[in-house]
């Protein structure tokens, strides 16, 4: 599925905008220090042979438009800010581990099926989900952070409000605000 299990969910919220000040460049070093570098050679060591789960962020060094650059941006900023929110999460005893993929030139991305702009959820080195896209302006940095969060919480970690215990669904998240709201029976169909 395309988006996260989340329950009980309310995300159209106005947010206000966040000026980072980091650059296009600053904002993927950041998350290089930060995150483990994969490629092609290293995914079966690093995803496949990973018997916790993983987050990989797939983005380029190679934009060709404003556009892209700024999404790659935002995304970067939104995966810095998950790393610090997860640093102390563990899934089946190890600790959950973000990881950067750049998908320019030769990066051999295209035979593990991912473009730019993806972030993908790994458990015991199998895909469960992935989100394509991200915010555009810094406007929807904190929306984004937050709607990733909850897709951690809710997706790897278990987490449930209260009044969710009996409420399993699906929301699909289609680049605007409103989310949609679909029963989980519905989408496996």
């Amino acid at each position: 599925s395309i988006g996260a299990v989340v329950l009980g969910l309310s995300l159209a919220e106005d947010v206000q905008a966040q000026d980072t000040g980091l650059s296009p460049v600053q904002a993927r070093k950041e998350v290089l220090d930060d995150a483990i570098r994969i490629n092609y050679d290293t995914w079966q060591k690093e995803i496949i042979g990973y018997d916790g789960a993983v987050i990989i962020l797939f983005n380029s060094s190679c934009n060709t438009t404003e556009n892209a650059d700024n999404l790659d941006k935002n995304m970067n900023i939104v995966f810095l800010q998950l790393m610090d929110k997860f640093t102390n999460a563990k899934v089946n005893g190890l600790p959950l581990k973000f990881t950067a993929y750049n998908v320019c030139g030769r990066s051999k991305a295209d035979l593990l099926g991912v473009n730019d702009s993806e972030t993908h959820m790994y458990l015991d080195g199998k895909e469960i989900d992935r989100v394509r896209g991200g915010p555009l302006t810094e406007k929807g940095i904190n929306s984004v952070s937050r709607s990733m969060s909850y897709w951690i919480d809710y997706t790897l970690l278990g987490k449930r409000l209260p009044e969710d215990k009996d409420r399993d669904i699906i929301l699909l998240y289609k680049g605007n605000f409103p989310w949609e709201e679909f029963p989980r029976s519905v989408l496996n169909q």
